[in-house]
């Protein structure tokens, strides 16, 4: 049985503890949090669990060998980097850290330590994901032309990060588990309506190698939520929409193709596109929790020595697509190169 500490009571916190006790491998040790209220408040639901508001009584415990940080994300870098260095696991809300200079330095720490570090790319844990990913690694949608992302809603807003990075950060993570592989440039445009400086709403375009393009809008001021997925390949499409509990994904068995030049014979209605629309199936979808999964495969990671799903090199690689697409929207939606990570540690 792990003992956990999780650090960071406020919004994420109180469903990471929920989820470090159910899955029956990790027990709660310590609640910290330098906001009392909040601290105090999930305490009540966790009695045997310490609260403190001091992070050095949670390093300096030697029975604790795993922490979960879900904490502001200009902290996550300093944190993480205190609790590595103390020999401990550690899982990290995304994303990783602010920029892509530090995230490294975490990565390379955890190696040198032999530690376990984790990314909270809670989505990369969602079973209709990964029924997506299957048809695409399978190959049953044929060659992927283009993806596309939607994430929306009125709220929650934040005010130390932009929607980019606290949205389309997930969808960053999950297009580089499809395509296993990064982009290699992007071009992104955001807008301010609420707080000076942070993004309400941006609309980002990577492109991979081979022409593949993936669109992700992000916004929490939108009238509608929205959790949505669309991967269009040559053969077939599939629609993954979070948000639809019964049958959240949708494989089409659609596509258009070009007649074989031996049925064309010259008039110009005949030089039309095949289009083949065979309907829809709903491929089975298991039924657990993302939430409970991740922190499921964080336990087993630490027990057998597993490389987590969503590593550090992966939180890195996120940080890296993220803070090349705010770039891009500080200059005008220029094109930005991605320098993709996970070479050279």
């Amino acid at each position: 049985m792990h003992r956990a500490a999780l650090v960071g009571t406020g919004y994420w916190g109180p469903n990471l503890a929920n989820s470090i006790e159910r899955t029956g491998k990790g027990v709660l040790q310590y609640l910290c949090d330098t906001n009392p209220q909040n601290l105090y408040a999930l305490a009540r639901r966790y009695p045997h669990a310490k609260p403190t508001t001091d992070i050095d009584e949670v390093i300096d415990d030697p029975a604790v060998d795993a922490v979960f940080i879900s904490t502001p994300t200009a902290t996550h870098y300093t944190l993480g980097k205190r609790v590595l260095e103390a020999g401990k696991h550690v899982l990290i809300e995304k994303p990783l850290t602010t920029n892509s200079r530090e995230a490294p330095e975490l990565v390379r720490l955890a190696e040198k330590q032999g530690c376990v570090l984790m990314v909270g790319h809670v989505f990369e844990y969602n079973p209709a994901i990964r029924v997506v990913d299957d048809l695409i690694k399978s190959g049953e949608l044929g060659e992927i032309y283009y993806m596309s992302f939607e994430r929306t809603n009125l709220g929650p807003v934040r005010t130390d990060v932009s929607a980019l990075w606290d949205l389309a950060a997930h969808d960053a993570a999950i297009m580089c588990a499809f395509m296993s592989a990064a982009p290699i440039s992007v071009t992104a445009k955001g807008q301010c309506y609420l707080n000076s400086g942070i993004d309400d709403v941006v609309f980002a375009t990577f492109n991979f190698e081979h022409g593949v393009a993936a669109h992700l809008h992000a916004s929490w001021l939108n009238p509608n939520k929205v959790r949505q997925v669309t991967v269009v390949g040559s053969r077939k499409m599939a629609v993954c929409d979070d948000l639809d509990l019964r049958q959240p994904v949708r494989l089409y068995d659609k596509h258009i193709g070009m007649p074989a030049l031996s049925e064309i014979t010259g008039t110009f209605l005949q030089h039309k596109t095949l289009v083949v629309d065979s309907g829809a199936t709903i491929p089975v979808v298991q039924t657990k929790e993302p939430l409970l999964s991740e922190v499921d495969d964080f336990f087993d990671c630490i027990t057998y020595g597993k490389k987590p799903r969503a590593d550090g090199v992966s939180g890195w690689r996120v940080v890296t697509l993220i803070e090349a697409a705010s770039e891009s929207i500080a200059r005008n939606s220029i094109v930005v190169p991605v320098k993709a990570p996970g070479s050279g540690l």
